[in-house]
């Protein structure tokens, strides 16, 4: 069996398939489209009249309520005590009401980027919209002072303006002490001083050991290489003075020579760090005090010096000698330590300075917080104070923000919602008619309309479209047996018109369309060779009426008039009951006797003659493969040019599965719009399958379309 590929489903949404859609359902879409006209009518009419009245407020600005509201609070609270509602039942269910009810009719409405306030209240009573809405916006202005404003709160602000002002004079007052204790004005500022001098500090003292180690330096080197010279200098003292004989000078000696430098060098520093302080302290200053004292006693160490020695000051100690140079560098050296001594004495003093502070900051950092935070909570009460003062005088008819710019208006109709719902239901029936009329053709309808979409899902080409012939002809029912005293049984025909009339007859409606079919048989059997005898043609389909026996005797009919050959006619559906020897009126024999040689049998019509399936015990029997087998050789060496089978619909049971592929041809029969797509790809697969040769005729084809609109299948 050839493997079949599941193919997509075409899609049934084109213009072709809703307009067909569309006229077939045109009654049910009218129906639709009157009852929405109707509805319309209906609404228009007999809709509740109702008045609206309008008004329209700006407001220019809105005052933001204040953080006061558990006194508003409370005076609404006390306020809905005092209102006399009281518990009773009746009571509270007519208020609730009339709110509902005034809910139910109250409209506002704002513009974008606009300040004004449209409100608008509906009633069926023309006198009550006015003066529900005036009362509203009279209210308007006493809730909007409520919501927004903090009226009643004059006690409670400014019992926390006193409170908060006494809890920041403590606050003030501790701040101070602590900072008269550290001996500052500012933490931060001092903190920050502190750290500039630290740095400051840091930098002096590397610089100062810096040039003390170079100065070191300096002093080995001038004893190291001044020994010798010391020695000759010596010797030619000795030797002079021999020779001269002179007495004895009174000079100053190498620590005395090096003490004045020293005082020099310290002196100079200390000028310079009196002046680098003048500059930042007022002379009252601790430090500068204490820096200008040892001024003063260097400069006294200094005089005193010079007097004993009197050539310090004269001669500055004859720098030029080698000795006096190597007092003189010592004496700077001994300047050096001094100064580092000196500044590491003050990095001491700032460490232990910045230490105390950083002891007692976090406490002056805590305070300050809580000065800062209270300042800002009694700035906010001062601010809402002033406030609460404005509101506990103002007249809410007198806001200064809100003015009313139209007054309520005259009550006028309201037309608005009538015409919507009016138009709705007047424009609504048309599409929903159409919508559910595409809705069913198109997604739940899963039939076959016209031969194209056969072609398009089957891939195979529609041999013929019989068109619907209305409701008493077509191809309806089976020519099938029984037949009593040749007439026909009531419930197979109601058009009695028709009773006595054979498909094989010339005015048959199936005559032009089984004359087609001969025509595209005889074609088809003279291109492939096929020219044997006699020549079997298969009719079929997929269940009870679809046309089978009316098509099968046309067609029997059609080709018996080809020549001089006879065709058979055999119905394959056995029927229950008696079986009678005529069929539709005409002699009929059984199959087995019609094919036997030279067998005497009574035609029809012109070498048409018919025959139907014997009878097995007292039940039909069904021409079975076992029996057409049979039947094969008797079937060749018969004289019939043709031999047509009115077989059994396709189903799970039936032998036409089988029969069909000893058929030359098999006809398969399709009722449109009746046959599921799924039973006729299922059947047609089926026949293809066991290499049945098919062509699909498509019966009882419908078109909605005017002629005008059809562009053709």
């Amino acid at each position: 069996m050839p493997e079949h590929r599941t193919e997509p489903e075409p899609s049934n949404l084109n213009l072709r398939n809703i307009l067909s859609a569309i006229f077939k359902w045109k009654r049910f879409i009218l129906g639709f489209t009157v009852f929405g006209i109707v509805a319309a009518a209906g609404i228009y009419f007999f809709y509740p009249t109702v008045y609206e009245s309008d008004a329209r407020l700006l407001v220019r600005y809105v005052l933001e309520r204040s953080a006061v509201d558990p006194v508003d609070a409370m005076s609404g609270q006390s306020g809905n005590r005092g209102t006399g509602i009281t518990n009773d039942g009746v009571i509270a269910a007519e208020v609730s009401a009339a709110a509902a009810a005034i809910n139910s009719g109250l409209a506002t409405t704002t513009a974008k980027n606009s300040n004004i306030i449209g409100v608008s209240y509906q009633d069926r009573k023309p006198e009550v919209a006015t003066v529900v809405l005036n009362e509203l916006v009279n209210r308007y202005f006493t809730k909007h002072l409520e919501v927004h404003r903090s009226a009643g709160a004059f006690d409670f602000v400014s019992q926390q303006s006193d409170q908060l002002r006494a809890r920041l004079n403590q606050t003030e007052d501790a701040l101070k002490a602590l900072n008269a204790k550290a001996g500052i004005i500012s933490l931060k500022d001092t903190m920050d001083s502190l750290n500039q001098q630290s740095e400051r500090l840091e930098d002096q003292l590397r610089a100062a050991e810096a040039d003390l180690a170079e100065q070191q330096a300096k002093v080995k080197q001038i004893e190291q290489g001044g020994a010798a010279g010391n020695l000759n200098e010596t010797d030619t003292t000795k030797d002079n003075a021999k020779d001269n004989a002179t007495p004895p000078t009174h000079l100053a000696s190498t620590k005395d020579i090096g003490d004045h430098q020293a005082l020099v060098t310290n002196l100079a520093k200390l000028r310079e760090t009196q002046l680098e302080m003048s500059a930042k302290y007022t002379p009252e200053n601790v430090l500068l005090k204490m820096n200008q004292a040892h001024i003063t006693d260097l400069e006294d160490q200094k005089r005193n010096l010079e007097k004993k020695f009197p050539e310090l000051a004269t001669t500055g100690a004859k720098e030029g000698s080698g000795q006096m140079n190597l007092a003189v560098e010592r004496a700077r050296l001994a300047g050096m330590k001094s100064k580092l001594d000196d500044l590491r004495r003050q990095k001491t003093q700032l460490q232990d300075r910045m230490k105390q502070l950083a002891d007692i900051g976090p406490q002056i950092a805590s305070l300050e917080r809580s000065k800062e935070l209270e300042e800002q909570n009694y700035k906010y009460y001062s601010g809402t104070l002033e406030k609460a003062r404005v509101d506990e005088a103002l007249d809410p008819s007198k806001m200064p923000n809100i003015s009313p710019i139209q007054r309520p208006s005259p009550p006028g109709k309201v037309t608005k919602t009538r015409n919507k719902i009016a138009l709705g239901f007047a424009g609504g029936g048309l599409p929903l008619g159409i919508g559910l009329a595409l809705l069913s053709e198109l997604v739940f309808n899963h039939t076959y309309k016209r031969h194209s979409e056969i072609e398009l899902q089957l891939r195979s080409p529609v041999m013929l479209s019989i068109p619907y012939q209305g409701i008493n002809r077509g191809i309806k029912g089976r020519l099938r047996l029984p037949w009593k005293n040749g007439q026909r049984a009531g419930q197979d025909t109601p058009d009695k018109s028709e009773a006595t009339l054979a498909p094989w007859e010339v005015e048959h409606f199936i005559r032009p369309y089984s004359e087609a079919i001969r025509d595209r048989l005889g074609l088809y059997f003279e291109l492939h060779g096929v020219t044997h005898k006699p020549k079997l043609v298969g009719v079929t389909g997929f269940g009870e009426a679809v046309g089978t026996s009316t098509l099968a005797a046309g067609v029997a009919a059609a080709l018996s008039e080809t020549g001089d050959g006879k065709v058979l006619l055999v119905d394959v559906n056995a029927a229950n009951g008696e079986v009678h020897p005529f069929f539709a009126g005409r002699p009929a024999s059984s199959l087995t006797t019609a094919i036997e040689p030279q067998a005497a049998i009574t035609s029809a019509a012109d070498n048409l003659y018919l025959a139907t399936i014997t009878r097995s015990g007292k039940k039909s029997a069904h021409l079975g493969l076992k029996k057409f087998f049979a039947l094969v050789p008797n079937l060749k060496a018969s004289d019939f040019d043709y031999i047509i089978f009115d077989m059994p619909p396709i189903n799970q049971t039936s032998p036409t599965i089988g029969l069909a592929a000893l058929m030359d041809k098999v006809l398969l029969i399709v009722e449109a719009e009746k046959n599921h797509r799924d039973v006729v790809k299922r059947g047609y697969r089926e026949l293809v399958g066991a290499r049945a040769d098919v062509a699909v005729i498509l019966n009882k084809t419908r078109s909605y379309v005017p002629k005008w609109l059809e562009s053709g299948s």
